[in-house]
């Protein structure tokens, strides 16, 4: 089996999705309680899942959301946020990627949304107890739905201005 080497575009773009999911999850922080925060970092990786696929997108929200865990006072939900939101990434851009436009994105929103509240509720089982666990569920719902009203739109925008966009991702090779 031949090895192939990463494509230096595709480990900078990484990167810099990575680094756009962090200051998203930094930037506007609303605490709720030992649970953590509601952030915008999903609406970046929705956006990573519709333009550039599921490895980007589980990658990206993967490391972006645990690196501000650990560099915020929450390092005990960094674990989680790796697995909760890689997977919540890789499904949306997997989900894009089999059910193209509008429909896949929502689609994919509703699927991810899912993803997080239910991880998240299962670790906040195991880190805080259950009647925290169900305190954290509101604020996640309302996360989720945050990161879809602002990813589809972002997305659409950046796509309007920039159309070569449409080849990569979902559509492209840079996911295989």
């Amino acid at each position: 089996m031949k090895r192939q080497s990463l494509d230096p575009r595709v480990a900078s773009l990484v990167a810099i999705m990575i680094a756009v999911v962090y200051v998203l999850t930094r930037l506007v922080q609303i605490p709720i309680g030992s649970q953590g925060f509601v952030h915008l970092g999903d609406a970046a990786i929705y956006f990573a899942a519709f333009a550039f696929g599921p490895w980007v997108a589980a990658v990206a929200g993967g490391l972006g959301t645990s690196l501000v865990d650990a560099t915020t006072g929450y390092a005990q939900w960094a674990i989680f946020s790796l697995l909760v939101h890689g997977i919540q990434g890789y499904v949306a851009g997997l989900l894009t990627r089999r059910i193209p436009g509008l429909y896949g994105q929502l689609i994919a929103v509703s699927s991810g949304g899912l993803i997080l509240i239910v991880g998240y509720f299962f670790a906040g089982i195991l880190l805080t107890g259950i009647g925290e666990a169900v305190t954290g569920v509101l604020p996640n719902v309302l996360q989720a739905l945050s990161g879809g009203i602002v990813g589809i739109p972002l997305f659409a925008a950046v796509l309007r201005a920039y159309p070569p966009l449409a080849q990569w991702g979902a559509f492209g090779h840079w996911t295989e």
